[in-house]
């Protein structure tokens, strides 16, 4: 649930800076991305300063040492529009870069990897190998073309927000709310990272288009419990009945928290309405900060939800803006069309993605839980990799 915000965003790609410039004049954008891949370490004279201030140069010395490490040395950089694909022996980085009038490079942008080779089988054998519990499926047009591990419910983590954003449509197209509807942020909406609002003053007002926006594409927990208020609890549980009482993501940081193991265990085994009953003793207590969550997986209080689950949410919410705002570890050049919300927390990973092109349609949605900490790019790779064969089929 607590997604990376910073540095690492969109699973897996890596934003090191961005502050939107005019273009150079003294390199070409190829020149300046092949002559970070050629020198033993880069030039702080290559960056500007507004660069330089977010990143220092050893953070991209260490990144291009760890593509290189695990892809080969690249060999070409080929542009199409305003993008750059580089292309190494065994994978291809979509890249974007800006530089200023000088020449020096202001913007930064290396998207997921998309490993060469292999076929939808193998990625999904690797899926499958996965130690721990792991579900996958993949759906050409609503019938199944690979699946692998169960398809029971695993814990799903923020990707449980897609149940929220569901209970919200529906009222609105009920015409119970409206998209412009605007609502004020409390203390008790307040969450923890990943997000924004939880930062923002009490009072600020916010409508339920922008905190849907925020919800999915940021994973804002502040917004995802904004919606849950307005949208109520019962809408979400009618939705996903496995998951009652439906968790805010503050109910689950404070279950999660260091001191409240008590009311943790309570909760784990407790009846339905004694779960209720803890929720509201659950409210009466201060939200931790994130130094009072625990870094070991704890999955006894999650969100749990099948594949298919997964697939039929991303079908019906695919028209709502928000859900095509963060294309997740799909390449935007292949698809019309990207759905995309996924989830992560120590010992879960999710990722949920539709896209559509040329009148097919395909979901893909594989889980990942373990007693372990995940090395998610286990996950990742093949994931993106069966992204790729849907594209090129």
């Amino acid at each position: 649930m607590v997604e990376a915000t910073h540095s690492i965003v969109a699973a897996g790609a890596w934003l090191l800076a961005w502050s939107g410039a005019v273009a150079a004049e003294a390199i070409s954008p190829e020149a300046a991305l092949q002559r970070l891949f050629e020198e033993a370490a880069p030039d702080a004279d290559w960056f500007a300063p507004s660069f330089l201030a977010a990143v220092p140069p050893a953070q991209i010395e260490a990144i291009v040492e760890q593509m290189t490490r695990a892809y080969g040395a690249p060999s070409s950089i080929e542009q199409s529009g305003g993008r750059f694909l580089l292309r190494f022996d065994k994978a291809e980085i979509p890249a974007e870069i800006a530089l200023d009038e000088e020449g020096r490079i202001t913007g930064l942008f290396f998207r997921p990897a998309v490993e060469i080779g292999g076929s939808l089988d193998e990625a999904v054998a690797q899926i499958a190998a996965l130690p721990g519990s792991v579900s996958l499926l993949v759906t050409s047009n609503g019938e199944t073309t690979a699946q692998a591990g169960t398809q029971e419910p695993l814990a799903v983590g923020s990707a449980a927000k897609l149940v929220i954003l569901r209970a919200l449509q529906m009222a609105v197209e009920a015409g119970e709310l409206e998209w412009e509807t605007v609502v004020e942020l409390t203390e008790a909406d307040r969450s923890l990272p990943s997000g924004l609002l939880q930062t923002w003053p009490e009072g600020t007002p916010l409508t339920l288009g922008s905190l849907a926006n925020l919800s999915i594409s940021l994973s804002d927990n502040t917004a995802a419990d904004m919606l849950l208020r307005r949208a109520g609890r019962e809408a979400a549980q009618a939705l996903s009945p496995r998951n009652t009482p439906f968790l805010s993501t503050r109910d689950l940081f404070v279950l999660k928290a260091k001191g409240n193991e008590e009311y943790l265990a309570r909760y784990t085994s407790a009846d339905e309405s004694g779960r209720s009953e803890i929720l509201n003793e659950l409210a009466g207590l201060p939200l931790p900060g994130t130094a009072q969550l625990w870094s070991r997986p704890e999955l006894s209080a999650e969100w749990f939800m099948t594949p298919q689950e997964l697939c039929d949410l991303l079908a019906a919410l695919q028209e709502v803006p928000a859900m095509g705002i963060n294309p997740g570890l799909a390449d935007p050049a292949d698809w019309d069309g990207i759905a995309y919300k996924g989830g992560s927390e120590p010992g879960v990973l999710n990722l949920s993605t539709l896209v559509t092109a040329d009148g097919a349609q395909h979901c893909v949605v594989a889980s990942w839980n373990d007693e372990a900490p995940l090395e998610e790019e286990r996950l990742m790779g093949p994931y993106r990799s069966i992204l790729k064969q849907l594209a090129s089929t």
